[in-house]
């Protein structure tokens, strides 16, 4: 992260190179959001931008000529020294100020002082770059509690991916491996009854051997199908949800499955649909298994430039403000992991649901802001 200082001699250096004259440059500075004014050797306001008039009160042209110290209430004896050393030197130090504008209203700032170049090389005014302490304190705090949330974030992912990798490893020895186990007694069986001269015994068990090897292949392809499904890349996701759906559909027969995929495959972004068929499979999954829901209805709409996507079932419910307020059950983590895939990628998440009136999940995307998941900076896709 630069310094203010190095944003400033980079600034500084800029307005030498192109030439800027003093209200060219407090347009510039305007951009940036800073305050920033230009002093004389007698420390009159020769320019200010629109930013530090308007903190003060006041139109450009009603500072211009003024001098600087008439509007110091505190810190004139550090203004005074700046003046006293003159802009020759390049040895300044930031300090506080306290100014007042046109209604009274006090603004304590801190001020940067760089001496400004000409084209003769001869430095004979100061661009003096303010910054409120209380927006600095706000943003401090802003910051501060971005960086708690962002921490916060990144703990939930650990957790939810610590989850899934305790989920699979279950998968694997209480499944697959438990399989692999029997293949392997029942290999060793055959080939002692072979060796024992027992040849049908032997083939018959070979035979059974096939059969569990089958199993094993099919929780194989189960286990990486909900890794992450192959279709997803070979057929797209509207046919990946159809499939799922139809699963579910033999899965549950006692569940009235509904649903409208009424947007285009082009129209989704590659990077959205791993996480746009987990949020589906994972609200199926809780609307059967802990909602006992009759009915489930699965939209998705283009709307306006914005990707909607919903889950609905009219199963008992619960109460949602528990869930906001970090309660967390086992259906909890499923919910959690749900908002968590909606927020990484630049979505809007919400739950609503009451007891004994169903649940209603709905993830948004804007377009033009999906946040591209593992590129650098937190890339943004313009789509």
């Amino acid at each position: 992260m630069l310094k203010l200082q190095q944003v400033l001699g980079v600034m500084r250096k800029m307005r030498t190179e192109i030439e800027l004259s003093e209200p060219q440059f407090g347009e510039l500075t305007d951009l940036f959001g800073i305050s920033s004014i230009v002093i004389d050797n007698e420390g009159a306001i020769s320019s200010i931008n629109d930013t530090a008039a308007d903190m003060l009160g006041f139109k450009v042209q009603e500072l211009m000529g003024t001098l600087l110290m008439r509007l110091v209430v505190e810190g004139d004896s550090a203004l005074s020294q700046l003046l006293l050393q003159g802009p020759k030197t390049n040895s300044f130090e930031p300090f506080d100020l306290v100014l007042h504008g046109r209604s009274g209203r006090k603004s304590a700032v801190l001020v940067v002082p760089v001496p400004i170049d000409h084209v003769d090389g001869v430095a004979s005014s100061m661009m003096l770059m303010l910054t409120e302490k209380a927006k600095r304190q706000v943003s401090s705090h802003t910051l501060q509690h971005s960086e708690l949330e962002l921490q916060q974030f990144a703990n939930r992912l650990i957790v939810a991916h610590e989850v899934e990798l305790k989920r699979v490893s279950s998968e694997l020895h209480d499944g697959i491996g438990q399989v692999l186990a029997m293949i392997k007694f029942m290999v060793e069986d055959a080939s002692r009854r072979l060796k024992h001269g027992k040849l049908q015994e032997g083939v018959h068990i070979l035979d059974e051997t096939v059969l569990r090897l089958r199993d094993a292949m099919n929780d194989v392809r189960r286990l990486s199908s909900e890794l992450r499904p192959s279709t997803l890349d070979d057929l797209g996701l509207i046919p990946t949800v159809e499939g799922h759906c139809r699963k579910y559909e033999d899965a549950y027969d006692n569940i009235k499955l509904e649903r409208n995929l009424n947007v285009a495959e082009t129209e989704i972004p590659m990077h959205l649909k791993s996480e746009i068929f987990r949020i589906i499979q994972e609200a199926m999954n809780n609307a059967a298994k802990h909602a006992h829901a009759s009915t489930v209805a699965v939209s998705m709409q283009n709307d306006h430039g914005n990707l909607i996507l919903s889950v609905r079932d009219n199963g008992v419910g619960f109460d949602a403000k528990q869930f906001a307020n970090g309660h967390i059950s086992q259906q909890g983590i499923g919910l959690r992991s749900m908002r968590e895939r909606a927020e990484s990628t630049g979505g809007f998440f919400s739950i609503k649901s009451f007891p004994g009136s169903g649940t209603a999940v709905e993830v948004r995307w804007q377009f033009h802001s999906v946040v591209m998941r593992g590129t650098p900076n937190g890339t943004q896709s313009t789509l």
